[in-house]
């Protein structure tokens, strides 16, 4: 499985496109700054199964083989920084 996720900040929150073998988007403007990549991680994770995933974040390989229970927080590292 291949998830591209583009990730921009808009005037009032977050927007998440992701496209590849899972498309999907999401918007949020409720949740902190300070939150959103564990909001966005969690959100996905809910919907989708990920093992074993290339994810590429922002055009940049972030994981060629993901796995939620160990790349969970880095996860939601790369998530807040982009």
């Amino acid at each position: 499985m291949k998830i591209n996720l583009n990730i921009e900040s808009t005037n009032s929150g977050v927007r998440v496109v992701a496209t590849g073998d899972y498309v999907d988007t999401i918007e949020t403007t409720l949740v902190p700054r300070e939150r959103i990549g564990r909001f966005v991680a969690d959100l996905i994770l809910d919907r989708v199964y990920l093992r074993g995933a290339q994810i590429v974040i922002n055009d940049a390989v972030a994981f060629e083989v993901f796995d939620a229970n160990d790349d969970f927080d880095d996860f939601v590292k790369l998530i807040d920084a982009a």
